[in-house]
C-alpha cells in the first residue's frame, strides 16, 4: 500500500509519518528530503522565502519506488497513492507552532493558518477523487493519533470533513 500523509505545515506530518512507517514496517519517504537529495528545484519564492520544487522530477523518482511506503509532505497527496491521510490541527494551535518555526515571517504563518482554516489540502484531495480521511491531531498524543489512523483505515465508510469555519475560526485580515 502507498500512503500519503499530508496537511498544512506544522500539523505533525513528519512525526506521524515516521511512526506510522515503523508501525506498519513500511518505507518512509520525506518529499522535502528527496527534493534536496535530487536538487529538484526550479526557483525561489522571495516573498515566502522558500524553494520552488520541481514536481516532475519528484514524480519520476517516486514512481520508481517499489513496495509499500509512507509518503510525507504537504504535497504528497499529488502523487499516485492508495490512501491519503490529511492531518488537521486547530488554527490557534497551528498558529503558535508556526510562529516558532518561522519567526519573523508573518506572511508564511498567516498563509498556512488560512489554508488550514479553509481546508485547502482537503479540497485538493477531494478534487483528485482519492480515498482519504482526515484526522484532527489537536491536543492528541502521538499514540492516540496512530491508533485513530489504524482504526480509520479499517473503516471504509465516508468520513465527515473537518470545518474550522463552522467551529468559529475566522481568517484574519
Amino acid at each position: 500500500m502507498k500512503i500519503a500523509i499530508t496537511g498544512t505545515p506544522g500539523v505533525g506530518k513528519t512525526t506521524i509519518a515516521k511512526l506510522l512507517a515503523k508501525e506498519f514496517n513500511m518505507k518512509y519517504i520525506n518529499l522535502n528530503d528527496l527534493a534536496k537529495k535530487l536538487n529538484a528545484y526550479i526557483g525561489y519564492d522571495k516573498i515566502m522565502k522558500s524553494k520552488i520544487v520541481d514536481m516532475k522530477k519528484l514524480y519520476k523518482e517516486v514512481k520508481k519506488i517499489r513496495g509499500d511506503f509512507i509518503l510525507d509532505g504537504h504535497f504528497s497527496h499529488d502523487f499516485d497513492v492508495d490512501l491519503v491521510i490529511v492531518l488537521r490541527c486547530r488554527p490557534d494551535i497551528l498558529e503558535k507552532r508556526l510562529k516558532k518555526r518561522y519567526p519573523g515571517n508573518r506572511l508564511k504563518v498567516k498563509e498556512n493558518v488560512d489554508a488550514e482554516i479553509l481546508g485547502v489540502i482537503t479540497s485538493e484531495v477531494l478534487q483528485r477523487k482519492k480515498r482519504f480521511f482526515e484526522i484532527d491531531v489537536s491536543n492528541k498524543k502521538k499514540k492516540e493519533i496512530i491508533q485513530e489512523i489504524k482504526q480509520r483505515m479499517k473503516n471504509k465508510k465516508k468520513e465527515n470533513i473537518i470545518d474550522w469555519i463552522e467551529k468559529g475560526y475566522e481568517i484574519k485580515i
